[in-house]
């Protein structure tokens, strides 16, 4: 019997189970690498590729180039300190699904794609992408900056159709109004202002400067200082409500911060942690299911759900349109819709036409011209 006669491989290049692998010479060292794939033409052109770049720097534990990646992206003024913890937090996560010893230069499409799959199992499509695309961008940062992967594993990653679910958890304007009024401390009434009103983020509300408020102009305008940089970078300005204003007129300017501002910034992530404080108040409320957070998407649901532009919406959180949309887009009224939402409750303007606040009486008086 005649047996089919194997191809002659190209040199270091040989087949372990249905994959190629490549065996290179370096410092004295052999070191043997999947070329992930098992067609042969594909795995002589990542070879070739791999020969080419023979001086890569020896891949520390996969750990320890973790907090190299984090570091640059704060250095480059990528992240923010939160951000680079949480981005953190996801890449760990996945190093520790991998073999020990693993290293930025060993890991494989295969590996990924087991973590993302099994990250699919337990948590959210949105969630399982997140934590994929925060490996992908270090692996980015390893191919074009560290130098010590050869290729991105996450290129090849096969990902499923996300579908965006819409936000639901918001309080409704009366609930909003009354957890306000009920707060025992004035500060508690700023970080509450502060959300519900303005839709700053948690950070955003504990690194609050004093010249951030113009009253006069009625605008809140969220500038970098030197203990904050915004999500994206992007600074941004947002209306003051009249009764954000009428507040701020007796709370006052705080110097150098808003809130707190006798706590210094120390080890911690975060300068001044309100977040126990306000859960314990809103158990109280028995609403333990309002969360800092959700002051934010109640600011942007109640402004979709009376009419309001959506790209006005983005741009006063500081969000991508898209986003806003997905998260939001199901709220928007049509022309019935918005009659209904402002004869329950309306946002009135300013005489700049930009500060939203509630306002029966010129909704009335638009109604009696008509």
């Amino acid at each position: 019997m005649n047996r089919r006669k194997r191809p002659k491989l190209p040199r270091g290049i040989y087949l372990r189970g249905r994959l190629y692998w490549l065996a290179i010479q370096r410092n004295g060292k052999r070191h043997f690498i999947t070329l992930e794939t098992p067609d042969l033409a594909e795995a002589v052109r990542r070879s070739e590729i791999m020969r080419e770049n023979l001086d890569l720097e020896h891949g520390a534990p996969l750990n320890d180039e973790i907090d190299r990646f984090i570091a640059y992206k704060i250095r480059q003024q990528e992240y923010t300190r939160s951000s680079a913890l949480t981005k953190r937090n996801k890449l760990l996560l996945f190093a520790a699904s991998l073999p020990p010893g693993a290293t930025a230069a060993t890991v494989t499409t295969r590996q990924v794609q087991r973590f993302y799959d099994e990250a699919l199992e337990r948590t959210a499509d949105t969630t399982a992408l997140g934590y994929v695309m925060a490996v992908r961008a270090f692996f980015r940062w390893a191919v074009e900056i560290a130098r010590t992967a050869r290729r991105n594993p996450v290129k090849d990653v096969k990902l499923a159709k996300t579908i965006g679910r819409a936000r639901k958890d918001f309080c409704p304007f009366e609930l909003r109004d009354r957890l306000i009024r009920g707060a025992p401390t004035d500060e508690l009434k700023f970080i509450l202002f502060s959300g519900f009103h303005a839709g700053l983020r948690f950070q955003e509300i504990v690194e609050a400067r004093p010249f951030w408020f113009d009253l006069d102009a009625g605008r809140l305008n969220l500038r970098k200082t030197t203990t904050i940089n915004f999500k994206d970078r992007e600074e941004r300005s947002i209306p003051l409500t009249i009764e954000f204003q009428m507040f701020l007129k007796s709370y006052g300017p705080r110097d150098p911060f808003m809130l707190r501002p006798d706590v210094p910034h120390g080890k911690c992530l975060y300068r001044y942690d309100f977040r126990a404080s306000f859960m314990k108040y809103m158990r109280a409320q028995g609403c333990d299911w309002v969360t800092p957070h959700t002051m934010r998407h109640t600011f942007a649901s109640l402004l979709v759900s009376v009419g309001e532009s959506i790209y006005k919406v983005a741009v006063w959180l500081g969000d991508e349109v898209a986003t806003v949309q997905k998260h939001y887009g199901h709220l928007t009224p049509d022309n019935h819709g918005i009659e209904k939402a402002f004869s329950e409750r309306s946002l009135a303007f300013s005489t700049s036409g930009n500060s939203p606040a509630s306002s029966r009486e010129q909704h009335a008086s638009r109604s009696t011209r008509r």
